[in-house]
């Protein structure tokens, strides 16, 4: 047998082997998803189907759908490689007001509450030195609250867009 011209270690059958298609198979489909993203329910399921032969090896990759995460081997530990995000915005409006708030919901819940940061995306006149700020964080959303920098200096608003991006580590 050869292996793969990648130097991955995939063993490729030659013409001189003795003809064997499971060997065969077995060989092309071990190979390709040892290096592939494995998926698994959670890192319980992880841990009980990758052992013996099976055991994982430093440089392998799996995603767990219990957390929504990729994670790489280590050689003795899975570390976490991608950061949970989501994003989005919110058209928010308000009349004679020093302070404007929404609430958001997440399109899907964390499962703890993630970092949220916003941004007025566009305002014009008194509108554009406001700011903004995410309270009340849960794993299923938060309220974005906008503010002017002079409570004493009222102002409106029509269909002001505020971005937002909310990440969990």
């Amino acid at each position: 047998m050869s292996t793969d011209i990648f130097g991955q270690g995939v063993n490729i059958a030659e013409l001189l082997d003795a003809p064997n298609a499971e060997v065969l198979a077995k060989n092309i489909v071990n190979g390709v998803l040892a290096r592939s993203i494995l998926v698994y329910a959670s890192a319980a399921e992880r841990s009980a189907t990758m052992t013996g032969a099976a055991a994982p090896v430093e440089g392998m990759h799996c995603y767990l759908k219990d957390t929504k995460r990729l994670y790489e081997y280590h050689g003795s530990v899975w570390r976490q490689v991608s950061s949970l995000t989501q994003q989005g915005s919110v058209n928010m409006s308000w009349s004679n007001a020093n302070q404007a708030t929404a609430n958001v919901t997440f399109p899907f819940a964390y499962s703890s509450a993630p970092a949220v940061f916003t941004n007025i995306a566009t305002g014009t006149g008194t509108v554009s030195r406001w700011s903004s700020r995410a309270y009340n964080t849960s794993t299923t959303g938060f309220t974005v609250l906008l503010y002017a920098p002079d409570p004493a200096i009222l102002s409106s608003g029509a269909a002001v867009p505020v971005q937002w991006f909310a990440s969990l580590n």
